[in-house]
C-alpha cells in the first residue's frame, strides 16, 4: 500500500508545516513513498526530501519577513507585494538548500497552475527544474505580478488550481495519506468578493480566472474529500488547532515561532497515533 504525504501551502501560515516537518526529520520519521506539495507546501518538503532540519523554519523567520520579500509600497509602485523569486534563490544560496538528487528521502512532486488551461499540473523535482518550480508553484496571481514560463507555457500558485493536493496523491496510487494542513479543522473557504476586479486583471487570460472564482468551491470539496475518503484510503490529518493565529502574510514573529511551536507538537501526536494504530 503506497504512503503518501500531502503539504498544503498558505505562504507564512507554512510555519506551521515547518514545525511538523522538522518534528520529523528530528524523529527520522520517512514512511511515506511519496510527496506531493504546492507553494509553500513544496518548499517546506524540498527541506524534507533532502532531510536539512530548521531550513524551512529560517526561510520563513529571517527572509520572509524581510522588505525584500513583503513590500506593499513596493506594490503600490508596481512591483511585487511578495517577490517570491528573491526569497527562493536567495534562501538556496544563502542557506545552501540542495536541489532533489538521488539521495532524497522520496520523490517530491510540484503542483503548479497552468494559465491557459486553469488546471494543475504535478511535476516531479529535480536538481535541474527545481528553482523554475517553486518559484512558479508559490507565483501567488496579483501579489507576484509575473506569470513563470516552464517550457514555453505561462504558470502560478499551484494552490489557485489544488491547493491541497490530496486527491492527486490518491490517483497517483497512494491509499495511506498523510495531509499538513495551514488552517484549522472545521475552516470554510470564502468566496471571492470582489469578482469584478478579477475580471478586470484576468479577463484575458479565462481559464485562469474561472479557476480563481473557483478556488473557495474546489478548496471546500477537497475538504469535503478529507472528512470522507473514499473506502479503500486511510487519511491522517495534521492541522493547527483554533489558537493558530498566523495568517498569509503575518510579519510578527512571536507569532510564527508560535505557529512552530504548535507544528511541532502536532507531528509528535501524529506520530504516537501511527505507532499506536500499527501496533
Amino acid at each position: 500500500m503506497k504512503r503518501a504525504l500531502v503539504v498544503e501551502g498558505g505562504a507564512m501560515r507554512g510555519i506551521f508545516a515547518a514545525g511538523v516537518l522538522d518534528k520529523f526529520m528530528e524523529q527520522e520519521y520517512y514512511p511515506f513513498d511519496f510527496a506531493v506539495g504546492v507553494s509553500a507546501g513544496a518548499t517546506n518538503l524540498s527541506t524534507y526530501v533532502s532531510s536539512m532540519p530548521g531550513l524551512s523554519k529560517t526561510i520563513v523567520m529571517q527572509y520572509a519577513t524581510k522588505r525584500e520579500f513583503f513590500s506593499p509600497l513596493r506594490f503600490i509602485k508596481g512591483g511585487h507585494m511578495t517577490d517570491v523569486h528573491w526569497l527562493w534563490h536567495h534562501s538556496k544560496k544563502s542557506l545552501g538548500i540542495p536541489g532533489p538528487s538521488k539521495g532524497a528521502k522520496m520523490p517530491l512532486y510540484v503542483g503548479i497552475t497552468n494559465v491557459d488551461t486553469g488546471e494543475c499540473e504535478y511535476l516531479l523535482a529535480t536538481e535541474d527544474n527545481v528553482d523554475s518550480l517553486m518559484v512558479a508553484s508559490c507565483a501567488l496571481p496579483t501579489a507576484f505580478r509575473e506569470q513563470p514560463i516552464i517550457e514555453g507555457a505561462r504558470y502560478v500558485d499551484g494552490g489557485v488550481a489544488d491547493a491541497i493536493p490530496v486527491k492527486q496523491a490518491y490517483d497517483m496510487g497512494a491509499r495511506d495519506i498523510t495531509v499538513v494542513l495551514s488552517q484549522p479543522k472545521g475552516f470554510i473557504k470564502p468566496e471571492v468578493k470582489s469578482v469584478w476586479l478579477m475580471e478586470k486583471m484576468y479577463g484575458t487570460q479565462p481559464a485562469l480566472l474561472e479557476k480563481i472564482l473557483q478556488r473557495a468551491t474546489i478548496y471546500n470539496e477537497t475538504l469535503a474529500f478529507l472528512s470522507d475518503p473514499p473506502s479503500d484510503c486511510r487519511l491522517s490529518i495534521i492541522a493547527p488547532d483554533e489558537a493558530f493565529c498566523v495568517k498569509r502574510l503575518t510579519m510578527d514573529k512571536r507569532k510564527l515561532l508560535k505557529g512552530y511551536a504548535q507544528g511541532r507538537r502536532m507531528a509528535r501526536r501524529a506520530m504516537k497515533l501511527n505507532v499506536a494504530m500499527a501496533g
